[in-house]
């Protein structure tokens, strides 16, 4: 729908404008329920809330990758968006810590500044974000042709396999990060300070994966990622218990590592966009997109639907002391198979045409 929409305001705008107050209105029931609210309740307001911040980021996201001609532009644009969901994300963790009261009251005001934020946002891109036209097909193109189309090329599907793999890989190792801390390193103390570490290092890194990608490519800078993770993750499973310099040498560099798989994909995906507008393609930018996001949540499938299930059938004690089985089990899931699929993904990404880093 995003692809396909033509308006005086702008491509994909008006989805926007239906995005911001659906997104802000169930923003606001999600985190201030009614009195007896229950399991109903939960359902609906969390399906609208996923529903409207779909709606709205797919076109605001597809705009990025349609900005700019510059494909080093398109790096710092990935960038910037990254940096301030990890803005957002530490400003969110520390309200509760800074208003020292009930967690209602903590929710309250992180839906206030939530709203009050979607609404300054839309209004600074309304009147600052130059509208870009993309490529116009002679013809409205069907959504089963056009999602054909994207499935059909080539370098997309490298990057989007590469994408799913990655991405799993990060989902087993984010999902099992409290066990793993608790568990294997006994540190339950420094799970908070851990993630704060690694949130600062995702957006404190970003600088250097742009500078390596305009210095070699996008691929080699994501395939150094790719690389010092898995020899991270290699290095994990091995620590000692309690070794607080490994443990933050190990939050910098798996935020960094994070940071990358942020920015990169999205930087190729508009390049990937970018080179099919010069061609006269559809606009497809949204629907690149769309299998993109879809990609990224079909690997929370990894945690819930494999790893979790075989640490029940092991007997692990998420609250207690576990043997030498319930703990190999953890390694295996948290560093091991992570490690493995990284691996997988530095191959695959060798298989694509390398960008020059020249334009």
């Amino acid at each position: 729908l995003s692809d396909q929409t033509r308006h005086r305001l702008g491509p994909r705008v008006p989805w926007m404008l239906v995005g911001v107050p659906g997104l802000a209105i169930a923003a606001w029931l999600l985190l201030n329920p009614v009195d007896g609210a229950g399991l109903l309740y939960l359902v609906a307001v969390s399906a609208c809330f996923f529903l409207f911040y779909t709606v709205l980021d797919v076109p605001y996201s597809s705009i990025g990758l349609e900005l700019s001609p510059d494909t080093h532009a398109r790096s710092y644009l990935a960038s910037s968006k990254a940096v301030f969901q990890v803005i957002g994300a530490i400003l969110a963790s520390l309200i509760p810590v800074l208003v020292t009261s009930q967690m209602g009251v903590s929710l309250q005001i992180i839906a206030m500044v939530a709203v009050g934020l979607m609404v300054l946002g839309l209004v600074a891109f309304l009147a600052f974000v130059p509208r870009v036209s993309g490529a116009q097909s002679p013809a409205r193109v069907g959504l089963l042709e056009g999602w054909r189309a994207v499935l059909e090329h080539t370098e997309f599907r490298f990057l989007a396999i590469t994408f799913f793999v990655v991405q799993g890989a990060n989902a087993l190792t984010a999902g099992l990060l409290v066990l793993y801390i608790t568990h294997v390193l006994q540190r339950p103390d420094f799970v908070g300070p851990f993630f704060l570490i690694m949130f600062v290092s995702t957006a404190g890194f970003l600088p250097l994966w742009v500078f390596l990608s305009k210095r070699f490519s996008k691929q080699g800078a994501w395939m150094t990622s790719i690389a010092l993770c898995a020899s991270v993750l290699v290095a994990a499973a091995l620590f000692g218990q309690g070794n607080l310099a490994l443990l933050v040498a190990f939050a910098l560099a798996l935020g960094a590592a994070f940071g990358c798989d942020a920015i990169m994909p999205t930087s190729m995906l508009a390049d990937l966009v970018y080179e099919g507008d010069a061609q006269n393609d559809s606009r497809r930018a949204a629907t690149f997109l769309a299998v993109k996001n879809a990609v990224s949540k079909l690997t929370f499938v990894l945690p819930m639907g494999l790893a979790f299930p075989v640490l029940d059938l092991v007997d692990f004690n998420e609250g207690g002391a576990n043997g030498t089985v319930q703990v190999t089990a953890l390694v295996v899931f948290f560093a091991w198979l992570p490690a493995a699929l990284r691996g997988l993904a530095f191959l695959l990404l060798t298989k694509m045409k390398l960008q020059k880093a020249a334009v």
